[in-house]
């Protein structure tokens, strides 16, 4: 069995110098399912957003996002024009997509709102969500061959959110025991500081997902990676299924977007999925 704290994430990078990354434990699937994570390395924007800003609406210009977007495409296979953007709210709303919501929320008006959480059988219809510190959760079915992404920010973590998408997915028919799920780069157990009231909130998934934080006193070190490896384990997941990128977006903020480093004034990393 891979050791929990073994990161398991490879990074690739495009003819156009795009960063981005692979999650091998879906090795074995990568003829009917694709997913990659984005960095911030390989696009056209500039300042704070520098430079592979997917993040519509951070006050880059779209025409530049827009072709950040054609850029990250290209290097993992997955066309601009049928990816479906979340609307994420800190929820745990979920959406089940088909062919009709090609293309929303990049080239075309969303028609859904407060949803942090993508599910899809269709092929060849990429499915988007948006981080700079939050926890990337991408599952792939693969007994029914369903896609799903998912973000849990500290609030989405602790309403189990991994819960609620594999209790989606059981709806759908799917055996938890056949699903595969990759904790993507986030906020780091090294670096997310917490208040009492927000570490309370931790203790009530695993009094082990919480430590105070020698540095600060009163304060905090959340392990978000722990925690929704717990919620999924509870919900059925085998511990083998379960992939953790084990990279910090607060350390590695030269490779990532942070919202803790950066504040408001950055751009935003993509967490992105697809069954071919």
């Amino acid at each position: 069995m891979t050791d929990p704290r073994t990161p398991q994430i490879t990074p690739h990078r495009s003819a156009e110098g795009v960063l981005w990354y692979r999650f091998p434990p879906f090795r074995p699937f990568q003829d009917r399912f694709v997913a990659a994570f984005s960095s911030r390395i390989g696009g056209v924007s500039p300042g704070g957003w520098s430079s592979l800003n997917l993040g519509l609406g951070r006050g880059d210009e779209p025409d530049r996002v827009r072709e950040n977007f054609a850029r990250f495409g290209r290097a993992v296979g997955m066309d601009p024009a049928r990816m479906v953007l979340s609307q994420q709210t800190h929820t745990t709303n979920l959406l089940l997509v088909d062919e009709t919501y090609a293309g929303e929320g990049l080239l075309r008006p969303r028609r859904y709102q407060d949803v942090d959480g993508l599910v899809t059988k269709e092929r060849n219809l990429p499915l988007v969500t948006f981080y700079a510190d939050c926890t990337p959760l991408l599952f792939y079915a693969a007994d029914t061959n369903i896609a799903g992404a998912a973000h849990a920010g500290w609030r989405g973590t602790v309403a189990d959110m991994a819960g609620t998408m594999v209790r989606r997915l059981a709806e759908l028919g799917t055996d938890p025991r056949h699903i595969y799920v990759a904790i993507g780069p986030s906020a780091g157990p090294c670096c997310y500081q917490v208040d009492e009231d927000t570490a309370c909130r931790f203790r009530q998934v695993d009094a082990a997902t919480v430590r105070p934080d020698p540095a600060a006193p009163g304060h905090y070190l959340a392990d978000l990676w722990l925690a929704n490896r717990i919620l999924l384990l509870r919900s059925g997941v085998p511990a083998a299924n379960i992939a953790t990128a084990g990279l910090c977006t607060i350390c590695h903020k030269a490779i990532f977007y942070s919202h803790r480093v950066q504040g408001p004034d950055r751009g935003a990393l993509v967490g992105a999925v697809m069954l071919r």
